[in-house]
């Protein structure tokens, strides 16, 4: 294997089992620093947890909504909340790991080293089959997995800012609610995440990335006959290639008119993705230690056993008052959440 690419692999992977772990626990600690959450989620209802998050609760929009208008606790809306916030956290996650799903199956067919500059060829063939169409939407879609995680990192990010605009005593929905990554710049980030070298300074690597992706899923395959081209030296075998279209220094393809992919810079994509990859992850872990760093940096964990116990007087009230009524149309058992996302090792 490609030392770049299993580079690649590792680092997705310690940021998936390390630090979007401790991203976790650090908003955990920073939204329950005066309450013992720990004794608390044991009770809690599973609709709570997972209603319209995870496929595992058959909770109905119409039933959700209706325990939702029976919940008018403070407490108890933060830990919506928190619910709410741990679904972006494992859909990072999740997005991360198509990235290396997808570059795994991308290099199955498509080799990744290049061993022969342009000129040393002396023959090329084309090949446009059904194969080489899978290699380029496969490609495409790390593209997409990468451009999927900024937009989920910007709404984390945006929570993290926004947080102390809430008022959970009437909490519907997130601050960050159709909030996107935006190269030019995002209104509602905190300064520390745009220094150089993070995901809101919009490196050169990102905008690369946000380039393939626009391309591809607005106007459609870089070329129109999704080419693989197999050269030879005096009728040996040599390099595999895909090209991609010329960038300018900004990241952007080069454009003239109506036409906007030209190939004269012989940019060979499968030699130069682990590379690329490899420096959108590391923005990507450094960011989200960052945001993890914002929230420890405002968490002074100081347990209130009372507002514990409040907590957890109002969950059963929850079961013993009019909630009796909605839980005989849903099952409201308690269920004992993991202290970390379904994704998490």
């Amino acid at each position: 294997m490609c030392s770049s690419l299993k580079k690649c692999y590792d680092l997705i992977d310690k940021i998936i089992d390390s630090d979007i772990i401790e991203l976790h626990i650090s908003i955990n600690e920073f939204l329950f620093q005066d309450i013992n959450i720990s004794q608390v989620k044991p009770l809690l209802p599973t609709w709570m947890a997972y209603a319209g998050i995870s496929a595992e609760s058959e909770c109905s929009k119409d039933n959700y909504e209706k325990l939702r208008r029976q919940i008018n606790h403070p407490y108890l809306n933060r830990i919506i909340y928190y619910y709410d916030v741990w679904s972006l956290i494992s859909a990072v996650q999740d997005r991360l790991q198509a990235v290396e799903y997808h570059l795994r199956s991308f290099y199955k067919n498509i080799p990744y080293e290049i061993k022969h500059k342009r000129e040393e060829y002396t023959s090329c063939t084309r090949v446009c089959d059904t194969e080489t169409t899978l290699s380029y939407a496969t490609l495409n879609s790390v593209f997409v997995a990468l451009a999927s995680s900024f937009d989920i990192i910007t709404k984390i990010a945006t929570e993290q800012y926004c947080f102390s605009e809430y008022n959970f005593s009437c909490y519907s929905k997130m601050k960050s609610d159709g909030v996107l990554f935006n190269r030019s710049g995002n209104k509602y980030i905190n300064n520390k995440l745009k220094k150089n070298g993070l995901l809101f300074s919009v490196p050169l690597s990102v905008k690369k990335v946000l380039s393939y992706r626009d391309e591809y899923v607005h106007n459609g395959p870089w070329d129109m006959r999704c080419s693989l081209y197999l050269t030879s030296i005096n009728g040996m075998p040599a390099d595999v290639i895909m090209l991609s279209p010329d960038m300018d220094e900004n990241g952007n393809f080069i454009t003239s008119g109506s036409r906007n992919k030209f190939y004269s810079q012989n940019n060979i994509i499968n030699a130069k993705l682990p590379y690329l990859v490899y420096d959108v992850i590391e923005i990507i872990g450094r960011t989200v230690n960052e945001i993890s760093s914002l929230y420890q940096k405002n968490t002074s964990v100081l347990i209130d056993e009372e507002k514990t116990k409040e907590c957890m007087n109002q969950i059963n009230l929850f079961y013993s008052g009019i909630m009796i009524k909605c839980s005989n149309a849903i099952n409201a058992d308690s269920c004992r959440n993991s202290e970390h996302p379904n994704h998490c090792k």
